[in-house]
């Protein structure tokens, strides 16, 4: 008989996307028979959102450089065979918001000073290319998330735009994970791809930009694509050649505007 602590292993290893394919199906089988289950299985997801909203509360008064060199300090002095996936997660999501509250995701446009209207409007991107930084070909998980479809819709509703697996698929690229975040206030949706071993992300910002036209910049050894239209900016990133990103960059264009 599996235990309580059993369960929460697998239930763990289903919301990161680690579970091999034969537990996952036994998994769902059981979760579809057993309320109880089901109930621990979203307290448990229900808890990872408090988490990222207590870290963001922690972030509005954050010493950033000391806590950037404890997490420094703390990788460092890990046994390598203390890295589970769930503890990668982690140290990757402290290290994303130590970087996003450095680069004004904290601060978000009230920092902005004179740089103008567009120099605000580049602040969340220029984000998004330093907390990119961080990602492996795990921080999107082996699989696609086992909540992908109820996550596109979560993000399709609070950002306005039309979001699913199949509107998203691109060539031999599909979606893996899909996360809401927030820049300043306004909605920020990211969805996850790898190509190949190479993790690519899909931003969209719901901050009323005005509309532009797509363009491809480089910065930090990242390819991107950004434009904006119906209020919306996105923004398209990865370590991949521009021909393909700006293909990749088009098609999304064109199914999500």
């Amino acid at each position: 008989m599996a235990t309580s602590e059993d369960d929460d292993r697998k239930l763990t290893a289903y919301l990161d996307g680690e579970l091999e394919e034969a537990k996952r199906v036994a998994l769902e089988a059981r979760l579809a028979a057993d309320p109880s289950l089901r109930a621990r299985l979203e307290a448990m997801h229900a808890a990872a959102d408090r988490t990222r909203a207590a870290f963001a509360a922690l972030l509005k008064t954050a010493p950033v450089a000391d806590m950037r060199s404890r997490l420094e300090s703390a990788l460092a002095a890990a046994p390598a065979r203390a890295a589970t996936p769930r503890r990668r997660v982690v140290a990757i999501a402290v290290a994303v918001a130590i970087v996003a509250f450095a680069a004004g995701l904290g601060a978000g446009r009230w920092s902005v000073g004179a740089g103008g209207e567009r120099a605000e409007r580049d602040d969340w991107r220029q984000a998004v290319v330093e907390y990119m930084a961080l990602y492996t070909p795990e921080s999107f998980g082996e699989a696609p998330s086992p909540r992908l479809g109820e996550e596109l819709a979560s993000l399709s509703r609070r950002l306005g735009a039309p979001l699913d697996v199949d509107r998203l698929k691109v060539d031999d690229l599909s979606p893996r994970r899909a996360e809401l975040l927030q820049y300043d206030g306004a909605p920020l949706g990211q969805i996850g791809y790898l190509d190949g071993a190479t993790p690519v992300a899909f931003c969209i910002l719901r901050d009323g930009e005005p509309d532009e036209a797509l363009a491809t910049s480089s910065r930090d050894g990242f390819a991107f694509a950004s434009w904006a239209q119906g209020g919306r900016g996105f923004m398209l990133i990865g370590k991949i050649p521009v021909e393909r990103l700006m293909a990749f960059a088009r098609s999304l264009k064109e199914k999500t505007g």
